[in-house]
């Protein structure tokens, strides 16, 4: 009776965590792709595909070498973004049925800015500041009373009140120096370095309330969350070409370096019924073992003009990383239970290669129109998350998600300022087992899937106001800022 009880609560309420999970686990892994997340105007407008041929200042990204040969704006402020997200998940109830999700949202700013030292000739500087990844997502559902009917499957009908909690949040920013020098009029040298916040964290909370036929009640209670910081540093080295037909560029990522890092772990179960079998499960670990790893990158690009239009060419890999712990989690231990599950918090990445493609477009003069693709491959092999920290069975579960990013919009020029308006849309879907099927249903459960699908819309707003250097020059140093 207690076996049965206890099994079919984890089902019902685990069922429940599974739908909320796929969505806000999607909306967290998305953060965490390469190619995901893009910065500065024009750069966004072109997904990223500007490592060669970058002119405004995510150049302090995507190649600090470009600084010392493009001219920019001496003030701008940058495009204002909001997002809308769509996610559907086919066959995912245990009746088959679909559900889906929308959400709307601003996103965080950037802000950067130059200046250059007039008696270091040759050299340019830049400072920056953004969001790298950012997710923030918290998610409830009640059941309220659901009545349950006696049947094959459900020989002892129970009437029950569920509630899932989950939490998921995800914060990284990153605090830059960038420096450029002209070697050649036409080559140029630069460097990046980026001091790394990194805060990664999420609670799944579980009650259940039961009462059977005899008015026996059963009560579940389950919770486990986990925290993750880390500091580090993230170095990037670039040499920048302007040739008579062609931009050449190429931008190294080198890997992260880590300076100190803590983990912290939670995990609690609780079960009561009248057969005086209960569960009484308590952990609490602090200041655990943990680690982050970001592996090497290159990016190599070039911008191409025609005529007066100009072709964006981008190639990007990324190296490996073996599998190791995010957070090492000991063995939990319990005043009921024996033979507990580890827990395994662990993270592998696989080698990755991303190509993009954009175009800038003349249309008339002071008006430039922008269209790229790019793709976002999933580098993840094993990834940690909420649902890891809650996973009993030693199974590996991997959200693995894999995008295209298609970007469109427009660029007024005028004496005083360039207006820009665009739009980014990603697509992506994953292929999943099916996470759990109904009490007594003898159909094998990984012959099952569940399709997800992604669409994602970026909406950008934005004016550059431009100004006379001599304005902004006090002290011997030119300044520009830019704020997204």
């Amino acid at each position: 009776m207690r076996l049965y009880i206890l099994y079919y609560l984890k089902l019902k309420q685990n069922y429940l965590a599974f739908i909320l999970l796929f969505f806000c686990l999607n909306f967290l892994q998305a953060q965490r792709n390469y190619k995901f997340e893009n910065f500065g105007n024009r750069s966004i407008l072109l997904n990223g595909n500007v490592t060669g041929s970058v002119d405004d200042l995510g150049a302090t990204y995507y190649n600090p070498a470009r600084l010392a040969l493009v001219e920019d704006p001496v003030f701008s402020i940058n495009a204002k973004i909001y997002q809308l997200t769509d996610i559907k998940v086919n066959n995912i109830t245990i009746d088959g049925k679909d559900i889906s999700t929308s959400r709307f949202d601003g996103l965080p700013s950037m802000v950067a800015g130059t200046f250059k030292v007039k008696f270091l000739e040759g050299h340019q500087f830049a400072y920056s500041l953004f969001s790298r990844n950012r997710s923030d997502f918290d998610l409830n559902y009640n059941t309220d009373l659901i009545i349950g009917e006696d049947n094959e499957e459900n020989p002892i009908p129970l009437n029950y009140v569920g509630n899932t909690s989950i939490t998921n949040r995800l914060r990284e920013y990153w605090y830059g120096v960038s420096w450029a020098k002209t070697v050649a009029p036409n080559f140029s040298v630069g460097a990046s370095l980026f001091f790394s916040n990194y805060n990664f964290n999420g609670r799944l909370t579980q009650q259940f309330n039961a009462v059977d036929e005899n008015e026996h009640v059963s009560i579940y209670n389950f919770n486990t969350s986990f925290k993750q910081k880390s500091y580090g540093i993230f170095g990037k080295i670039a040499a920048a070409w302007v040739l008579p037909k062609v931009e050449l560029g190429i931008n190294i990522d080198l890997p992260y370096l880590e300076f100190s890092s803590e983990g912290k772990y939670k995990f609690e179960e609780y079960f009561s019924s009248l057969d005086n079998d209960d569960i009484f499960t308590f952990n609490d670990f602090d200041n655990l073992n943990a680690k982050r790893k970001y592996p090497l990158g290159i990016s190599i690009g070039a911008g191409i003009p025609i005529k007066k239009h100009k072709l964006h060419l981008n190639l990007s890999w990324n190296a490996k990383t073996n599998d190791y712990k995010k957070i090492d989690i000991p063995p939990l231990e319990s005043e009921t239970e024996e033979d507990l599950p580890a827990i395994f918090f662990n993270e592998e990445l696989k080698s990755t290669f991303n190509f993009g493609i954009g175009a800038e477009i003349y249309i008339v003069k002071k008006v430039n129109a922008y269209g790229s693709f790019s793709t976002d491959f999933s580098p993840f092999v094993t990834s940690a998350s909420i649902i890891d920290a809650a996973n009993q069975s030693g199974e590996n579960i991997n959200f693995e998600t894999n995008y295209s990013h298609y970007g469109f919009g427009i660029n007024v020029s005028h004496k005083w300022a360039n207006f820009i308006l665009g739009s980014v849309y990603s697509r992506g879907n994953s292929r999943i087992v099916k996470p759990l099927t109904a009490p007594g249903n003898s159909s094998d459960s990984n012959e099952e899937t569940s399709s997800i699908f992604i669409n994602r819309w970026r909406f950008l707003v934005g004016i550059e106001v431009l100004f006379l250097d001599k304005a902004m020059s006090k002290h011997g140093i030119d300044k520009k800022i830019i704020i997204q």
